[in-house]
């Protein structure tokens, strides 16, 4: 067991204390427990449970995970942080795309590449292109993707059909822009809903063909210095965004995104910008109108969805060998052929294996629709998304600005606070991270 200095948890600068991991915990039957912290609600939440019955079942007196929501992803890195100053955390540990690069530096996790080496029994190989290009650091896979989405468009056709619209006018951001203006014309209803979540400030760079830090993305062994928030493109879409909200053309959800679901299913925006892993909400919902799902707008060749979702870190610290193998056996159960089938078919996250997506059979055409965008995006710098431990905190910036813009403010005065700050909670990060 290693002791985690101040270097760590470098955003937050805290250090771990010592704890054993020389006890083994097991349950009366004498299985060992593992510890899993989640934050999957709703019908993910729901087949991710199902996922933890089904394998403490197949592995009944060997093993048990123990599946625990933590809240919001932010809620449940909060208290994560916080138990690493207890040494009480879990053996297992469910973190959001953007925390990926955090818990990397973190030093507190076993890469889950190294776990596949040791026993030889996962081939990251089999990932698909996309999912492993984003989570891919320092050429090592350091987590299990587990349930991966992209950003796509959820569509009212009949809506469309009234404006006299084709959705095909929706493979371009200005054709996206256009499309929400004349749908409110025709219709007097909004064209277009998301919540402000800075997930999609970040998205809609990547539509324009922009990586959203510098360099490269954070990809390389380089850490990212510096945010793009203020580029000119993404500050003049922001600037027709920000018309349209004047207009009442786009609906503004605030920072719920049920609020932004409710008005898409009540018919009050035509189209909603949401995750792939929101398709299981919206079948659910058995609606009595023709809907369907297109991908996001792409400017350039190098334009494309970066996917988000999360991914399955195994914790050393403060863990036995045991939970740490217990742990492993989940994670690779996950991120079988079998599980990422059930997956997709339950909520709508991607399948993460080429064999998962090709043993997909007697899909809906929104189920089509998402798994076209996913197989014809770019591998590139601009797909992987920004890779910096600061993500976190400077997507805060960002999703302020976009309250901020959707309430009257000046877009790029707005962008260029963001940015400001954004840049110091990455310099702050940088310095930590490299004492």
């Amino acid at each position: 067991m290693s002791v985690v200095t101040a270097v760590a948890i470098p955003a937050f600068g805290v250090t771990a204390c010592g704890s054993s991991s020389d006890s083994v915990p097991r349950n009366e039957a004498g299985e060992i427990v593992v510890d899993f912290w989640h934050s999957s609600s709703g019908a993910s939440g729901d087949t991710l449970q199902a996922i933890v019955d089904q394998f403490n079942s197949e592995h009944e007196g060997e093993y048990e995970i123990h599946a625990s929501y933590q809240g919001a992803y932010e809620d449940s890195i909060s208290k994560f942080i916080a138990s690493v100053q207890t040494g009480h955390l879990p053996a297992l540990m469910q973190a959001s795309d953007i925390q990926s690069r955090f818990m990397m530096d973190s030093g507190l996790a076993i890469p889950a590449e190294d776990l596949a080496k040791e026993n030889g029994d996962y081939d990251f190989n089999d990932l698909v292109p996309i999912v492993a290009n984003y989570y891919t650091m320092g050429d090592k896979i350091y987590s299990m993707p587990a349930m991966v989405s992209q950003p796509v468009l959820y569509v009212n056709d009949e809506a469309f059909a009234d404006a006299g619209i084709n959705p095909s006018s929706l493979s371009t951001t200005e054709g996206l822009m256009e499309a929400v203006e004349k749908l409110h014309g025709k219709t007097g209803k909004a064209g277009l809903t998301f919540h402000h979540s800075g997930w999609y400030v970040e998205e809609m760079a990547a539509m324009l063909g922009n990586e959203f830090c510098t360099p490269e993305n954070g990809t390389t062994s380089e850490k990212a210095s510096t945010f793009r928030i203020d580029d000119p493109q993404l500050v003049d879409m922001w600037t027709t965004i920000s018309e349209l909200y004047k207009e009442g053309a786009i609906h503004d959800a605030g920072s719920d995104g049920s609020a932004a679901t409710g008005a898409f299913l009540s018919q009050n925006a035509a189209i909603q910008m949401n995750s792939s892993g929101g398709y299981g909400n919206v079948a659910e919902a058995n609606l009595d109108w023709d809907w369907s799902i297109h991908a996001l707008p792409r400017d350039t060749d190098a334009a494309g969805a970066a996917p988000g979702g999360n991914s399955l870190w195994v914790i050393e610290e403060g863990t036995s060998k045991e939970e740490q193998t217990a742990a492993w056996e989940f994670m690779k159960f996950v991120g079988s052929d079998e599980i990422q089938k059930k997956i997709f078919d339950e909520t709508g996250y991607l399948p993460t294996t080429t064999a998962a997506m090709d043993s997909l059979t007697d899909l809906s055409p929104q189920q089509k629709s998402l798994l076209e965008q996913y197989a014809s995006t770019p591998v590139n710098t601009v797909t992987a998304g920004c890779h910096t431990g600061a993500l976190n905190d400077a997507r805060k910036s960002y999703s302020q600005a976009m309250s901020a813009i959707a309430n009257g403010k000046d877009p790029r005065a707005e962008f260029e606070t963001a940015q400001e700050t954004a840049d110091s909670a990455i310099a702050s990060y940088n310095k930590r991270a490299s004492k």
